[in-house]
């Protein structure tokens, strides 16, 4: 496994955390990151003679190393040790890519790592020093064309009482997402050990207290469940027989049997194996209006009663709905993209990103399913098919889209069937339109979501559709219809009045 290779076929399953314990010399501990005491796995010959034998933690075969605790011998033949960054070129994040054959799947440096020393280690002083941002900055300098430079490579530092000074856990997988320090959730994750009872619940939290979700753009997340090994724990009662959960994106949309238990959400919610008595989750029906999709939670071989796992992508009233929802007084009628609006840049393309329903892929836990394109450069409009292995490109009409052209320098994209792309609940009184707000810490009508709904090519640079509009439309009055009033145009988003029960 090596970044930038195609990933054609592998037998690796899907690796939600990765935890790597090692021991750094308290003497010699600046760019720690750098030094060759992190564990990572050997591949050929000697992998395979080295199979099993120290590898990895019987009961945790998630870490990497031999041991939680580092100090055991981990085996001569299985693993070797190296930088953080070396380890980053051999345990890789898969990036799905579209190519003319269909989509392709390529290896990436993983972005979103943690840092977990005991107190007096190398980060227990990491905001004071600027630590996170000195292991950000070098990696991403080592690592640049790897990962994806909206992004950049996130660094978490954290202390756990728990472990010795001269002990640091790394954490990486598809499970560990690193919010910005300051940074707001815009969801939330609530377990209801009683789900009669709605006043009390537990939520995630990583070891510094900060809410470990959800934030914007997080499409996964690994939390443990009591064993203290991670970076965010949760309660769920004393007889939890697994060392974590998993929350993911599901590529695989709902059955038809569980369409009325999840809206656009396609997440899936897994336990760590635990020799067949983890807890076994199953989709129920949302309760809360507020809830995009909720899991009932039976705790295998246990006296402990079933609880319930519910999440909410986004909990501002700004939030863009699949269905309408009570308080929902708009309709998302199209998109409209008029180039005047970018003189100073040359556009090159534009998209939009849209999930099974031909409803806008607004959050990271939806799967998007085509993306609707305009080339300005040569006047194209085509629909790409994500998960094709073949013939990708397809007209708007054959997928229920359709794209015109109003004039030289305007487009509107739209539905066949003239149903919305979504729904939203505008305020009474007017607020400020928010397009851009990373740490979510301006008071408005926050339409930041459209960062995961499309993008905009300039040449080399592509920005996203909430950071394309902020200069020009941020700050733009929005309120509710006024009687009479039958459009609104806020940045590219064309809106009409709803009414419940009414048809579109």
């Amino acid at each position: 496994m090596t970044l930038g290779n195609p990933v054609r076929f592998s037998d690796e399953s899907d690796r939600p955390v990765i935890m790597i314990p090692a021991r750094v010399d308290l003497r010699d501990s600046q760019a720690f990151w750098r030094r060759k005491v992190f564990a990572m796995p050997k591949s050929g010959l000697f992998a395979w003679l080295g199979g099993g034998r120290g590898g990895k933690d019987e009961d945790f075969p998630w870490i990497v190393g031999g041991k939680s605790s580092p100090g055991g011998r981990s085996g001569l033949f299985g693993i070797s040790r190296g930088s953080v960054d070396e380890v980053l070129y051999n345990i890789t994040d898969k990036l799905v890519i579209g190519t003319g054959n269909g989509s392709e799947i390529v290896e990436v440096a993983f972005q979103h790592l943690a840092f977990v020393s005991g107190p007096g280690g190398v980060c227990d002083t990491a905001s004071e020093t600027g630590l996170e941002q000195r292991i950000s900055e070098s990696l991403g300098s080592t690592l640049k064309g790897y990962f994806d430079p909206t992004v950049g490579v996130r660094v978490d530092c954290m202390v756990n009482p728990a472990l010795p000074a001269n002990q640091v856990n790394m954490y990486l997988g598809e499970g560990i997402f690193v919010p910005r320090r300051g940074e707001r959730p815009i969801g939330w994750i609530r377990y209801y050990p009683d789900p009669a009872n709605r006043d009390v619940y537990s939520e995630p939290r990583l070891l510094d207290g900060r809410p470990a979700g959800l934030y914007k753009g997080q499409d996964g997340l690994v939390i443990g469940t009591g064993d203290g090994l991670l970076h965010a724990e949760i309660d769920l009662g004393e007889e939890v027989q697994s060392a974590f959960l998993f929350i993911n994106r599901d590529a695989m949309p709902a059955a038809n049997g569980e369409a009325a238990y999840c809206t656009g959400v396609d997440a899936n919610l897994s336990f760590a194996s635990s020799h067949g008595n983890e807890p076994v989750p199953s989709r129920v029906v949302s309760r809360d209006s507020h809830c995009d999709i909720a899991w009932k939670i039976d705790f295998v071989a246990t006296a402990q009663v079933p609880g319930r796992l519910e999440l909410s992508v986004d909990a501002r009233r700004s939030r863009m709905h699949w269905a309408p929802r009570n308080g929902c007084n708009a309709a998302i009628t199209s998109l409209l993209f008029d180039l005047n609006d970018f003189r100073h840049h040359d556009v090159d393309r534009l998209w939009i990103d849209l999930d099974r329903d031909n409803i806008l892929a607004a959050y990271a836990l939806q799967v998007p399913r085509v993306s609707l394109v305009w080339d300005c450069t040569t006047g194209e409009q085509y629909v790409y098919e994500w998960g094709q292995t073949g013939k990708p490109f397809k007209s708007p009409g054959s997928v229920g889209l359709k794209c015109r052209k109003i004039d030289k320098n305007i487009v509107e994209f739209g539905r066949a069937d003239g149903q919305p792309f979504g729904y939203l609940d505008l305020p009474e009184e007017p607020e400020k339109a928010i397009f851009s707000d990373a740490f979510q810490s301006f008071g408005g009508y926050h339409l930041d979501w459209l960062d995961q709904c499309g993008r905009i090519s300039f040449g080399d640079a592509v920005v996203s559709l909430g950071e394309a509009y902020a200069e020009k439309c941020s700050g733009m009055p929005v309120s509710a219809f006024s009687p009479g009033e039958k459009r609104k145009v806020i940045g590219p988003l064309v809106l009409a009045p709803f009414e419940r029960g009414q048809s579109q």
